[in-house]
């Protein structure tokens, strides 16, 4: 196998696997419901086909003489492992699963596995792959094609891939030598001028010395009312839903911390065009997204200042996050996150994608889809916790919008993380109501927590 060369996000994995190697936080999986008559032996070949077309599913990553290098293994070399549970109960069957997607990679040996636990009515088939090889739209498109080549009798002969995951490492380290690349570097360092490079929220625990990267997710389903109003309002602005909610989320780190200088991070796609819409590899850079407040600072004025810099960030995504600590000239930290420790993101499907569609949407959208003769529907599956002191993922769907409030459970306590929650969405009904209206000025106590905390002192008393 010869050695290839890694994207500088790739080594910056790597190093995180190094700190922690019996983390799964870089752990992304997906995984569906299967009803009706499965064939295994067919899923076996469609396995077989779907790993030989996209060959970073069938790599190692090594270090050699100080570099981090990517070897190329044979498409026979992953398995499908299959379970038999016979009649188990849901609970034992989703601590299955989650032990499953929860177990650490060894690099250097694998970055993918395929499972499916069958049982007496039902199976679930179980997608895992190290964050180095893959990202979450990545691991659709390995599902898309896992059906399509078993609906095709396993041997799937496809379109051949117009370019590969080396085409990206090549366009990135030329992209990085060019003088598009010192603009872009410049860029970044002004945005980034004077920036707090710590987030001070206020912790349940002593931050440890290192970070374990151990974590755990509460998650909110919007109102469909609320939906509605989102997306009237977001538009009515001329901004999009991100945009809003990510305003609302920098005015409720504001509120909950008091720094008046806000820094987060916005995990974000580097794909472009259509030469990459059918590629499996770690398309993902983050970007800085910073938001200053001051006594009247509206809730549009952090709608403009965002919308703005969503605008420019794009322009500027091609370098890499991984190196800006280092051209702001900030040491390293074992205990944080590098520069930032909040972020924020969202993935958007429609109904052109049914299958990315369904799975946005989630179990409790009792959806299902009939493909190559089976009855697919959704699998909720925790995942990517704890790389952040906290992050927010939206996840809007055709018919629904849920919040992942990821966070790390070695500084949070969950019923923190649900009161953060809850006034997160305070704020949001507050910017629709009144978008004008001074984010300072808006109580984040509701009347039934008020309430609550006011029985709770007459006990007390």
């Amino acid at each position: 196998m010869s050695a290839l060369p890694v994207s500088v996000g790739q080594e910056a994995l790597w190093f995180l696997h190094r700190m922690a190697p019996d983390s799964s936080a870089y752990n992304v999986a997906v995984a569906v419901r299967l009803r009706g008559r499965l064939d295994i032996k067919m899923l076996r070949r469609a396995l077989t086909t779907v790993v030989d077309r996209h060959e970073i599913l069938r790599s190692a990553f090594v270090e050699e003489a100080g570099r981090i290098r990517r070897r190329v293994g044979t498409a026979e070399s992953v398995l499908l492992g299959v379970r038999d549970l016979g009649a188990v109960a849901e609970e034992e069957l989703r601590r299955t699963v989650g032990t499953l997607t929860r177990a650490p990679f060894a690099l250097e040996k694998e970055v993918f596995r395929a499972d499916l636990l069958r049982r007496t009515d039902d199976s679930v088939l179980v997608l895992t792959a190290h964050h180095i090889a893959t990202d979450a739209y990545s691991q659709g498109i390995v599902l898309r094609d896992l059906i399509d080549a078993y609906e095709a009798g396993g041997r799937n002969d496809p379109k051949p891939l117009p370019a590969t995951w080396d085409d990206h490492v090549t366009m990135e380290r030329d992209t990085l030598e060019s003088p598009r690349g010192a603009e872009m570097e410049a860029y970044w360092r002004q945005v980034l001028l004077g920036a707090p490079h710590v987030l001070e929220l206020p912790v349940d625990k002593p931050r440890p010395s290192r970070r374990s990267l151990e974590g755990a997710t509460h998650e909110v389903r919007l109102p469909d009312a609320l939906v509605a109003r989102l997306r009237e309002v977001s538009f009515g602005r001329g901004i999009t839903p991100f945009v809003f909610l990510m305003s609302v989320f920098h005015a409720t780190l504001f509120r909950y911390c008091g720094q008046d200088d806000i820094l987060v991070g916005w995990p974000t796609t580097t794909r472009t065009g259509s030469r990459t819409r059918n590629l499996v590899g770690y398309y993902v850079n983050s970007l800085a997204l910073r938001s200053r407040f001051e006594q009247h600072t509206t809730f549009v004025d952090i709608f403009d200042s965002l919308d703005e810099q969503v605008k420019k960030g794009l322009s500027h995504v091609g370098y890499p996050f991984a190196l800006l600590p280092r051209a702001v000239g900030l040491s390293r930290d074992p205990g944080r996150p590098p520069l930032t420790q909040v972020a924020a993101t969202m993935v958007t499907t429609s109904r052109l994608d049914p299958l990315a569609d369904m799975l946005a949407a989630g179990e409790a959208a009792e959806r299902e889809l009939e493909l190559a003769g089976l009855r697919l529907s959704a699998f909720d599956v925790p995942q990517q916790e704890g790389q952040c002191d906290l992050s927010m993922e939206m996840l809007q769907s055709s018919t629904s919008f849920r919040l992942s409030f990821r966070y790390d459970i070695h500084l949070f306590e969950r019923v923190t993380i649900e009161r953060f929650a809850r006034h997160f969405l305070r704020l949001v009904e507050a910017a629709l109501s009144d978008p004008a209206v001074p984010v300072l000025s808006v109580s984040l106590v509701d009347a039934a927590e008020r309430s609550r905390l006011l029985s709770l002192g007459a006990g007390a008393a």
